[in-house]
């Protein structure tokens, strides 16, 4: 729902910050201002913008305004066991950076993200335009890394740290994207949304990220329609059995390659092994793991007999899912999969009125679930449009989409 008050300069001044943080959200890049300590252009336009709105409510008196944005349940009870996690960190210093990171995304990044949204009435077609923008960059910015044939698989990454973050950002964001495509009445949108999700999906290396992705659209496509379906399924199959072992890295067995049980020399890859050990760490200590951000330092001492490679390893391969409830504890891995489900609050998640634009951020969200057991995806670049996601999504479902019902 869009509050109707008059616009203040600051109110002005804030809807452009906000923008900004949008476009410069996904992206690993950042500065170190001391040692361990680094910060994104994002972090930085983020606190600027929450001190925009802050001035802008002092000077407007709507204090209620605070409340009524105040990130659901799942958020704050995610916080809090995060915060007790750092009571019985070893690394200390680790486990507080962890905690105003992750504050910072799912406190203050969901009510800036929430106030944007509900206060400005072009903010939702704002926020698509932007996106858009930000994946067409990226995407861009990654085929050529593809193209490149001295680049590595790994270093397909956009303006991310590796191939294995790139996919994660894509799994957050294509099924919504694909949305569009259905929502949209623009032939020639249409037109720039296909070319750009199919080059998202040549230049997407990690299998679990590329199946995640495929899978929500085909279902997407269902859910709309058979003329969507039969199409986009034709597309997909004739992707997957003709088309990718024909791309200049012959991404079919690359995406295999990246989640295979056994390596090329017969040995066990090194996540799995890890699953095992991040388990044993979990059983240890059920209630408040080992500290937000101590997870890392701690890891190898739960491995007991479970062989394991030795040397360096790919980054960004563990189990978000286990590393949460590793290192933060259970009850912090309940939260945060509640947070999955908080912005449909008593909503009944798929009824027959809802826009495919709604059943586009579930892809979104079930995508960026799945792709997690591969790939630890709640790192910078990716948590800010992670919690900008629910917020999308919540106000889609109270509001509906903004293009009218495409269920007819």
């Amino acid at each position: 729902m869009i509050e109707s008050e008059p616009k203040t300069w600051l109110s002005r001044i804030f809807f452009g910050m906000a923008c900004i943080t949008i476009l410069l959200a996904p992206t690993q890049w950042s500065v170190q201002v001391r040692k361990g300590l680094f910060i994104s252009p994002a972090d930085i336009t983020l606190l600027l913008t929450a001190g925009v709105l802050f001035l802008d409510t002092l000077a407007t008196q709507k204090w209620k305004r605070l409340l009524t944005h105040i990130p659901p349940w799942s958020h704050l009870l995610f916080c809090v066991c995060v915060a007790a996690s750092v009571l019985i960190a070893a690394d200390k210093g680790a486990a507080i950076k962890e905690l105003i990171q992750l504050c910072l995304y799912f406190i203050v990044g969901y009510m800036v993200f929430d106030n944007f949204l509900r206060r400005h009435p072009a903010a939702v077609k704002t926020a698509l335009l932007l996106f858009a923008l930000t994946i067409s960059a990226i995407t861009i910015l990654a085929l050529i890394q593809y193209c490149n044939p001295e680049t590595e698989d790994l270093m397909v990454r956009g303006s991310f740290g590796n191939r294995n973050v790139l996919a994660g950002f894509y799994a957050l964001i294509m099924p919504i994207t694909f949305a569009c495509i259905i929502e949209t009445r623009s032939i020639l949108t249409k037109i720039l949304l296909g070319i750009l999700f199919i080059a998202a999906l040549t230049v997407n290396l990690s299998g679990a990220a590329y199946m995640a992705v495929v899978t929500a659209t085909a279902l997407i496509a269902a859910r709309n329609s058979l003329k969507w379906f039969i199409p986009v399924a034709a597309i997909l199959i004739l992707l997957q059995g003709w088309g990718l072992q024909r791309l200049p890295r012959e991404n079919d067995m690359v995406h295999f390659n990246s989640i295979a049980l056994y390596g090329a020399d017969g040995t066990v890859e090194r996540r799995y092994p890890e699953w095992q050990a991040a388990g044993s760490m979990i059983i240890t200590n059920p209630l408040l793991g080992v500290g937000a951000g101590n997870y890392q330092k701690n890891i190898g001492q739960y491995f007991d007999n479970v062989p394991r490679k030795t040397g360096p390893s790919e980054p960004d391969i563990q189990n978000l899912h286990l590393v949460i409830a590793a290192s933060m504890g259970i009850p912090a891995l309940l939260a945060f999969l509640a947070m999955f489900i908080t912005p449909f609050a008593k909503d009944n998640i798929f009824p027959m009125k809802h826009s495919v634009l709604i059943h586009g951020a579930i892809g979104s969200l079930a995508a960026f679930a799945f792709t997690a057991v591969w790939h630890p995806l709640l790192v910078r670049g990716i948590g800010l449009p992670f919690v900008m996601l629910l917020v999308f999504t919540r106000y889609l479902v109270q509001t509906e989409s903004i293009y009218g019902n495409s269920d007819e």
